[in-house]
């Protein structure tokens, strides 16, 4: 993981054995680094972490305190989001957002119109209380794209059984 790519998607599904052998990795890996991958591993913690069934909303919160700027708490606020959209659950879109709208100017003209395209289309999966499997990115797209194809023709409907009183006056 690049701490660095605010574009990037952090949160494809992990498998237990794939996640717990992360963590034991990260783990190890703590004792001999250094401020700068600080940030990189503790964000490859939580997501093994969170694809081992565990709450990981403490020790967001717990990172995010740390932060020292913008691109370190946009990050977090991003692969948060992330993780929690690939589990369709509630408050994604607002983790998404708010860590878009924290990295505006920290991406690249590309950067930033990839992100925005994303997340324009993930607005349209049906978030829950409850999780999810987890799905991978191209697959929340696809769901994505499906139910905004479905929508764009449930507004193009016209119900000819309507009141005509509204456009008369």
């Amino acid at each position: 993981m690049n701490a660095k790519a605010l574009s990037a998607w952090y949160a494809n599904p992990l498998g237990y054995d794939e996640a717990q052998q992360q963590l034991a990795e990260v783990r190890g890996q703590f004792r001999q680094a250094h401020d700068a991958s600080q940030l990189q591993l503790r964000l490859q913690e939580i997501i093994a972490r969170y694809w081992l069934g565990r709450d990981v909303s403490g020790d967001i919160e717990t990172l995010q305190a740390t932060c020292k700027d913008d691109r370190c708490s946009a990050l977090v606020k991003l692969v948060y989001g992330q993780l929690l959209i690939s589990r369709k659950l509630q408050g994604a879109m607002n983790y998404l957002h708010q860590g878009f709208q924290q990295a505006t100017d920290l991406f690249s003209a590309a950067e930033y119109l990839e992100v925005m395209r994303r997340h324009e289309r993930l607005k349209y999966l049906v978030l829950n209380e409850r999780p999810a499997e987890g799905r991978s990115l191209s697959d929340l797209l696809k769901e994505a794209d499906v139910i905004r194809e479905l929508k764009g023709k449930e507004d193009y409907h016209c119900d000819v059984r309507g009141d005509r009183a509204d456009t008369l006056g």
